[in-house]
């Protein structure tokens, strides 16, 4: 075996055992190398990844968790209710919460933001955010996310610990979501771009493009209602935004041939995948438009629009269950 044939296994062997080792710093470092390669924006969004991973992994989950203890549901739930609400999560019925949150969130995600030195600050409230998840969670020892929050017995006597745990954890996940997905937001036109200059508009442009436009509809959403300047038909344009971006889906849908998967499978089965939760966001939508037009009360407005909200985090929880399987 001469020289030349020794050093690409040497290379190899190095690898092997820098991982078995867990030296992690040089392969993430080498990961954020890689992808500056190919653009700045993609490693950046290579280091916003875990954030956004535990955002909508864990996150999520856990602000509902609060939102039914600060406000329980009369007992008891009904049935068909409870499996609806069981089912509406990709993950909820699924993942233990607390391996879940200790693997996504509390295992260093900051650790690519402060390699790549973005966002240093951003980096910061993602150690505070993971801080205050670990606080909160010590006062809510459910072990699944579809469960009912579950706080100790003599609760009563830790009433005010709880509620500052709880209090600064949603302050710090506000804080950190606003940044997140305000970073996130910025990044997809130009991520978008690229794929298109790439493949074309084909399924895997149409699917990020669907997903950028769902965003886009809550955002102009939030922002016309915190500014008062929402009106029913402000949210019919954006719900018929969203419905084209929806259908324009329906072409590549029948286009499975037999034999071998090819790239576009993935694509495909991720396009069914959200096909209920999608429909249910846009339905959603159009009741939000439609009670307004007829000029329901407020409190069935109000609950319009926390539907609306909802039912975009289940579709997103479906979305990325699959894509992490997929891609």
């Amino acid at each position: 075996m001469n020289a030349n044939t020794l050093f690409p296994i040497g290379l190899v062997v190095a690898a092997i055992v820098m991982g078995l080792s867990a030296a992690t710093t040089p392969i993430i470092e080498f990961d954020l190398w890689l992808d500056s390669r190919d653009a700045p924006v993609t490693a950046q969004a290579n280091a916003l990844s875990p954030v956004i991973a535990c955002i909508n992994r864990v996150d999520v989950h856990w602000r509902l968790a609060y939102d039914r203890y600060k406000h329980p549901e009369p007992e008891p739930v009904p049935i068909g209710k409870w499996f609806a609400d069981r089912q509406e999560f990709a993950d909820a019925d699924l993942f233990n919460v607390q391996e879940l949150q200790r693997d996504v969130c509390l295992s260093g995600m900051d650790a690519k933001l402060g390699l790549l030195a973005y966002r240093p600050a951003l980096a910061q409230k993602a150690r505070d955010y993971a801080d205050a998840l670990h606080r909160a969670a010590a006062w809510a020892p459910t072990n699944r996310f579809d469960s009912k929050p579950e706080f100790p017995s003599d609760a009563g006597q830790y009433a005010a610990q709880i509620q500052t745990a709880a209090d600064d954890y949603a302050s710090a996940s506000a804080t950190l979501r606003a940044d997140v997905l305000t970073l996130d937001k910025a990044q997809r036109p130009e991520q978008l771009k690229r794929l298109e200059q790439r493949v074309g508009k084909d399924i895997h442009w149409h699917l990020l493009a669907y997903m950028i436009q769902a965003r886009d509809t809550l955002d102009r959403l939030d922002d016309g209602m915190k500014h008062r300047t929402l009106t029913p038909q402000a949210v019919a344009d954006t719900t018929a935004d969203l419905q084209q971006a929806w259908d324009r889906r329906k072409p590549f849908l029948g286009l499975r041939g037999p034999g071998f998967r090819n790239k576009d499978d993935d694509a495909r089965e991720l396009w069914e995948r959200i096909d209920a939760p999608a429909q249910k966001y846009l339905n959603a939508l159009n009741t939000l438009h439609k009670d307004w037009r007829e000029r329901a009360a407020p409190q069935r407005l109000s609950d319009d629009y926390y539907a609306v909200n909802r039912s975009y985090d289940a579709l997103l929880s479906h979305y990325n269950r699959q894509a992490r399987a997929s891609f």
